[in-house]
């Protein structure tokens, strides 16, 4: 673990000063972590430099290869380097910083997080189909019985024959694989098979390393991410901002495929992972594709409150992160239906019990209408999922976000997902993906994430092709309100059952929008839904005849 040391000489360090290679072959990682030592310990304004060339890092005892944890004013630049990293870390994390900047790196991934391969039967009546792997690409059989482990995922996704893009359809979940006559027997549960014929290919996760991400900023701020591009990422998100303080910009920091590869995706998970931040990252000018699940993630989960301890103290729990003093939280009990915003939290106390982080905090006026999380599983479903009031921090929910001027191309959910207020999306082209375009709402069941939407700016984007609606905006559960949401000066073709579908809003335009034709293989409705609101003014748009 690299740890900060002040002091007063700022210079470069190069990688090769301290003894890596960059042929591809040699594990460089014990020298890049040198170089990084030396260039904390010369104190800010230090360089740590790369040269043009492939520098293979092997497994290490950290989460990344490159841990900082509280440094200052230091930039790692890659000048053009290519990364070959092992599933088991990370390339970098950071915690506790400021002023950093990581630069000019390509990022791949050996062995792969996933594998891929032809579907050449299918059974609906068993529920089964058979994969012939692709050359080049994992047995996952083969790779559990090396690491005697079960090292594929639960999640499977068929995907298109001739395009890298997934088909529409339920997800397909892999409960079991075995080795039949050079060929895998997958058992799916899937709801139905309709959507998979022989000659489609499959695809799923291959979890024999950390479920780290590859680039991770925690606690930090002012943090530049610009010029880099990710081929593929170990089994984990490709990044996760979490808990930061102040700002993390993200600019040409792309995800895609890598040139003369025939790999069907680029990573099993999202793009972005940005939880728990007092202030949202700005994202731009990024290409975007191949991820199977949403490109950028904005949100919160609630705190759970165990224990009402009287005196406005309450024992709480959190799956990963704790409240400050002085946040501001909403309370929300979905049912039934009650909303209290801006408690403030006077103190917090850290406690050792339950699973994550639990506090025990003191509020400025009793939670009305609490209802106690008494089960174990922090996040339940079915019958249980709608009792429990959840604390949302309004200080930590990533607002005003910024995702403007970047490409988002045929990856499986949706492009953007935000959960907070004060976002602006624009600038974007969203084509071909397999979500929502935007979509911005609370969850209630799986995550919880939260709060509800707000004071969002849409405007500016392309959308083209998008599997579902193209803008998705909402409030889910009694009580529960989408506030002053501005949808302007966007374009909508190839939409499906509508190009905007808005749903429990209070407050907000949908103007000078121009919508093109919607798909033809599926039935239209209107152009732009409108449902359980309130003050939504509609005007100025140009909406083209119907599909017939």
């Amino acid at each position: 673990m690299v740890m900060g040391v002040l002091a007063s000489v700022a210079e470069d360090f190069r990688v090769a000063d301290h003894g890596a290679v960059g042929d591809g072959a040699i594990d460089d990682g014990p020298a890049v972590r040198r170089a990084v030592a030396a260039a904390i310990a010369a104190g800010p304004g230090s360089t740590v430099l790369f040269e043009k060339k492939t520098y293979r890092l092997g497994r290490c005892t950290g989460q990344a290869q490159i841990e900082l944890n509280g440094i200052d004013g230091l930039a790692i630049d890659g000048n053009g380097a290519e990364i070959i990293n092992n599933p088991y870390n990370g390339f970098i994390s950071m915690d506790g910083c400021s002023n950093v900047t990581m630069r000019g790196f390509f990022f791949d991934c050996d062995p792969l997080g996933f594998t891929q391969g032809d579907i050449v039967r299918v059974s609906p009546s068993t529920g089964e189909i058979w994969v012939k792997i692709h050359e080049g690409f994992i047995d996952p059989l083969k790779i559990s019985e090396t690491l005697n482990k079960k090292v594929w995922n639960r999640v499977g996704f068929t995907i298109d024959a001739n395009e890298r893009k997934l088909k529409p359809g339920p997800i397909d979940f892999v409960d079991r694989i075995e080795a039949a006559a050079g060929l895998l027997r997958v058992k799916l549960k899937a709801d139905s098979f309709d959507h998979i014929v022989e000659g489609d290919r499959f695809v799923f996760g291959l979890h024999q390393g950390g479920h780290g991400p590859t680039i991770g900023v925690a606690r930090s701020a002012d943090i530049l991410l610009t010029d880099y591009t990710i081929y593929s990422a170990k089994f984990g998100m490709n990044h996760v901002l979490s808990d930061n303080r102040g700002r993390v910009r993200v600019k040409n920091g792309n995800i895609t495929f890598r040139p003369g590869t025939d790999r069907l995706i680029t990573s099993i998970k999202d793009g972005f992972h940005c939880k728990h931040n007092a202030v949202g990252p700005i994202i731009e000018d990024c290409l975007l594709e191949g991820m199977m699940d949403d490109s950028i993630n904005i949100s919160v989960c609630p705190y759970w409150v165990k224990e009402d301890l009287g005196d406005n103290r309450y024992l709480i729990a959190e799956v990963a992160f704790s409240p400050r003093a002085g946040d501001r939280l909403m309370a929300y009990t979905p049912n039934p239906g009650t909303v209290e915003v801006d408690l403030n939290v006077l103190s917090v106390e850290p406690q050792t019990q339950g699973r994550g982080a639990w506090n025990m905090i003191t509020l400025d006026r009793p939670i009305p209408g609490l209802v106690l999380h008494t089960l174990d599983d922090l996040f339940p479903g079915g019958t249980d999922k709608l009792k429990f009031t959840g604390l949302y921090n309004l200080d930590a929910c990533g607002k005003d976000y910024i995702v403007r001027n970047n490409r988002f191309l045929p990856q499986r959910r949706h492009a953007l997902l935000a959960r907070g207020f004060g976002g602006r999306f624009e600038g974007n082209l969203v084509d071909g993906i397999g979500g929502n375009g935007v979509n911005l709402g609370n969850e209630i069941g799986s995550f919880y994430e939260g709060p509800f939407p707000g004071d969002t700016i849409i405007r500016g984007n392309t959308f083209r092709n998008v599997e579902w609606f193209p803008v998705r905006v909402y409030a889910r559960g009694k009580g529960a309100w989408a506030k002053n949401i501005t949808i302007e000066k966007n374009r909508f073709f190839g939409w499906g059952d509508a190009a905007l579908h808005l749903s429990n809003i209070d407050g907000g335009s949908v103007s000078r929008n121009e919508i093109g034709a919607g798909r033809k293989d599926t039935p239209q409705s209107d152009a732009i839904i409108v449902k359980d609101s309130r003050d939504v003014r509609l005007k100025k748009n140009k909406i083209a005849d119907r599909c017939e």
